[in-house]
């Protein structure tokens, strides 16, 4: 069963925002007041200014990212992936529509093109009134956005591309083509050669079957894979787990010193050591992988 996002008044009038795993925990967070309510077609869109966490942004009752700590899971989801490949100039992103993970791409300078895929518009409209910083990278000229779903650009699309981040994750949410057989196919399909691929997994602690049902369905496409982790404290019980994928054990191993320390100058939460030790998972991760 999904997060489940509720809103509650206490008897003071005060509104409190429920992130709670199968309705029985999770973590609770104060609300000064509403900023934005809106729906598309797709989902219903809320931002909550909080005392805690600045604002945050909901979709569909789901606590989306925070003002406090998104940076963590944009520079994660990014840069692993991007440092590893030796030069990435073609990058898609698929349910960017917030510019978070667009914002950190756009970091490296050797990219030339970036494709960023959403089914919603309305995502980047509202990011872009309420959340500016994360949403200047649509302006830069190398990015092109289009508003579909990601499986369906990947079959229509003929381009291949370096690096290829899958930001969205959402089960029962308005993408459910993003896992299947058919979607992890055309991933490969449209990596060019030496190509990284990241799927955003979720919980390992407490949706560790969907991590490994991942790897299970990618492996046939793409066998050269590694599960990394981020602490992030707004996610359900604090860590996010991604899958980093490629064709050869090769495009995976090596990343680039310099690079590394030019990139985390301009991030808040990685860095070298981060880089490296987000690939040793704990014991109890692994044994839940049978790794």
């Amino acid at each position: 069963m999904n997060e489940l996002t509720t809103l509650q008044s206490d008897s003071s009038a005060s509104l409190w925002i429920h992130n709670l795993v199968d309705g029985m925990a999770g973590m609770t967070m104060k609300a000064k007041h509403a900023a934005f309510c809106g729906a598309s077609r797709f989902q219903k869109i809320e931002i909550f200014d909080t005392y805690a966490f600045g604002r945050v942004l909901l979709m569909a009752g789901n606590l989306v990212f925070t003002e406090k700590d998104e940076n963590i899971y944009h520079e994660m989801i990014c840069h692993p992936a991007m440092l590893k490949h030796p030069s990435p100039q073609s990058v898609c992103i698929i349910g960017g529509g917030d510019g978070g993970c667009l914002r950190e791409v756009l970091k490296h300078p050797t990219v030339q093109r970036i494709m960023v895929v959403d089914i919603d518009a309305l995502v980047k409209k509202t990011v872009e009134t309420y959340f500016p910083a994360m949403a200047k990278g649509f302006s830069d000229p190398r990015v092109q956005l289009a508003i579909d779903d990601g499986c369906a650009f990947l079959e229509k699309c003929g381009d291949q591309f370096d690096v290829i981040l899958i930001d969205s994750y959402d089960p029962g949410g308005p993408v459910q083509s993003l896992e299947t057989a058919n979607f992890y196919k055309l991933v490969k399909s449209r990596l060019a050669p030496g190509g990284i691929a990241v799927f955003q997994t979720d919980s390992p602690v407490i949706k560790s079957d969907f991590l490994r049902k991942t790897m299970v369905g990618v492996s046939p496409y793409l066998s050269a894979q590694r599960p990394y982790i981020c602490t992030i404290p707004s996610f359900p019980m604090g860590i996010c787990s991604f899958l980093m994928c490629a064709n050869a054990k090769k495009d995976l191993d090596k990343a680039n010193t310099e690079r590394v320390n030019e990139i985390a100058a301009g991030c808040s939460y990685f860095c070298g050591d981060i880089l490296q030790g987000a690939f040793l998972l704990p014991k109890q991760i692994r044994q839940s992988l049978d790794m």
